[in-house]
């Protein structure tokens, strides 16, 4: 992983526009990715909400707090940090044209959580697709959608 700086209040851009952004601005704004990687894993789906509409310098750089728990053997049973994680990259990869060169550093762990969707037990019917999901990432990284 590329080491990034923490983003600075600045990279945060007008809190006042969002709640949410002003929200995980006062839960994580000035942490490092170790220090806001437990915040993630307890509620991936509130922080995940908090992070999407953030800008692209803070937005990447908070992703990679969901990638060495997602990768590690205890994150065996944890269905919603891995879709929360999975959807945010891909959705971020459809609307942020300047996303592009963190989700090519970040294909290696897509292509890994996609292939052990039964892992975290992500049943298909409720969560979709994994493997789908890494193709569509895939596809942005490689300009094959636009």
């Amino acid at each position: 992983m590329k080491r990034r700086a923490i983003p600075t209040r600045a990279d945060w851009g007008d809190l006042s526009k969002d709640p949410e952004i002003r929200y995980a601005w006062k839960l994580f704004g000035g942490k490092s990715i170790e220090d806001a990687a437990q915040l993630f894993i307890d509620n991936p789906i509130e922080r995940g909400a908090e992070i999407r509409f953030c800008t692209t310098t803070v937005f990447s750089y908070y992703i990679f707090c969901f990638v060495d728990f997602l990768l590690s053997p205890s994150s065996s049973g944890e269905s919603d940090v891995a879709s929360c994680f999975i959807h945010l990259v891909r959705d971020r990869a459809r609307d942020d044209k300047g996303f592009q060169p963190v989700l090519l550093e970040l294909l290696p762990t897509i292509e890994d959580v996609a292939s052990r969707q039964g892992f975290y037990g992500a049943e298909p019917g409720i969560y979709g697709s994994f493997s789908r999901l890494a193709a569509h990432c895939r596809d942005f990284a490689t300009g094959s959608v636009s």
